[in-house]
């Protein structure tokens, strides 16, 4: 399977110390240089070097780099494109409107905290609830109640 990744879930899992878990659950994945470009201007990232290492050896470049597509950022515009030209399996993004229009193109998608549910199906994730209170402590921006859904499906304690 392969998978191209965006910035934002990246920037997620890193921060909540589960990057390896894209690895583990999906095999081969791949970022697009605009993605990269993103992650090394990030402030937040400064201090996690071994990650944006790892990261640097999955960029990948693509042929149409110059394509801007309705109104969504480079790295997002790029990840799809990307998605395409691998011919890859699943896009992980979380941008509603970047994945709308994904999903337009036929680009099929998957979310941070869908990852991370199906990291703990695995048993690859012990818990969620402390990466859910992680992202609200880094400002990492997800639905409480789509966070505490998730958390009573995995038989948590709420946020």
């Amino acid at each position: 399977m392969v998978l191209i990744a965006d910035t934002s879930p990246l920037i997620s899992l890193i921060v909540s110390g589960k990057l390896n878990i894209i690895e583990e659950i999906f095999g081969e994945y791949y970022i697009p240089k605009g993605v990269w470009d993103e992650l090394t201007s990030h402030n937040e990232l400064s201090n996690y070097k071994d990650e944006l290492k790892i990261l640097s050896e999955k960029v990948k470049y693509t042929q149409s780099f110059f394509i801007e597509i309705g109104g969504i950022d480079k790295g997002e515009t790029e990840a799809i494109v990307l998605y395409k030209e691998l011919n890859a399996d699943l896009l992980l993004i979380d941008d509603r409107k970047a994945r709308k229009v994904a999903e337009l193109l036929d680009v099929k998608c998957i979310g941070t905290l869908a990852v991370l549910f199906e990291a703990k199906e695995k048993g690859i994730v012990k818990e969620l609830r402390t990466v859910f209170k992680l992202f609200i402590q880094k400002k990492r921006y997800f639905s409480k109640k789509i966070l505490n859904e998730l958390l009573k499906m995995s038989n948590e304690n709420i946020i």
